[in-house]
């Protein structure tokens, strides 16, 4: 009549919608996940042009 929990339940992740794709779900850390936006974005791009600019300038 009843059914036993012989494991515990996996989780299933969560569904992550990324600009340009579509949702899947991912067992990806919600701080990774962050980074890869910000990384994506604008502000992101433009961070990783003063580092090259910097880098340039220190030798």
């Amino acid at each position: 009549m009843f059914e036993r929990a012989t494991k515990k339940a996996v989780s299933q992740g969560r569904s992550v919608k990324l600009p340009g794709k579509a949702a899947q779900h991912t067992d990806a850390k919600p701080i990774d996940i962050a980074r890869e936006l910000r990384a994506k974005s604008e502000l992101g791009r433009r961070e990783a042009k003063l580092a090259a600019a910097e880098a340039n300038l220190g030798g």
